[in-house]
């Protein structure tokens, strides 16, 4: 079996309907706390280095889950300044090998490029993140297409963690301005319910490893 997103695609969360133009050769993008800023915050108890212990998925449907090869030995959870809203901090999460590597990224506390951005959410009711994988309009209508990934982040007890990776398609209608219609991440991610079927799934499971 083949995965088109072993790992994540980059996380989106705009309010716009472009992406921010910023890339990096490495697991993080660009954007980060310089030494003249103070580190990112987040009401949260969940930042920390955690051991995957199961990463499966199915690309057909959302049955017959099978182990995803390559799957990296750690995740790093971890605050961040998001690009698009440098005033508001996130939760970020990115897969790295080892402790001293997890604790290098999260001290960089940059936007992830591959791997998670949980946009709302707690510890209790655990933490939401959405990432665009095609957005687009539907021929010559005033109605767009979209497949998104919905990643939802939970605590299982004091030391598990486990995120649930959903690719749903959704249709939604265009914002129209005369003869042009725009296609916006947001109102994609709006239009989304818990009725779309799942195309696709990711799950994955960890356990705490060491503090940031």
């Amino acid at each position: 079996m083949t995965y088109r997103f072993t790992y994540l695609t980059r996380t989106i969360f705009i309010a716009g309907s472009v992406a921010v133009g910023c890339t990096s050769s490495g697991t993080l993008g660009c954007g980060s706390s310089s030494n003249n800023e103070e580190a990112p915050t987040i009401d949260s108890n969940l930042p920390a280095v955690y051991q995957i212990t199961s990463y499966k998925g199915s690309e057909d449907g959302c049955d017959q889950l099978a182990d995803i090869p390559g799957a990296p030995p750690n995740l790093v959870l971890y605050p961040f300044h998001p690009n698009s809203a440098p005033d508001e901090t996130r939760m970020g999460g990115a897969f790295c090998n080892g402790v001293d590597e997890c604790r290098a990224l999260a001290k960089f506390a940059a936007e992830p490029t591959m791997g998670y951005s949980f946009i709302a959410g707690d510890d209790n009711a655990g933490w939401t993140g959405y990432a665009i994988l095609s957005n687009g309009p539907i021929g010559d209508t005033s109605q767009c297409r979209a497949e998104v990934q919905v990643h939802m982040l939970t605590a299982r007890g004091a030391d598990e963690i486990g995120i649930e990776t959903r690719t749903v398609e959704t249709v939604y209608d265009a914002m129209v301005d005369g003869t042009s219609a725009t296609c916006r991440n947001a109102d994609a991610i709006a239009s989304i319910n818990d009725d779309l079927p799942c195309g696709a799934l990711i799950l994955l499971d960890a356990t705490h490893e060491a503090a940031l």
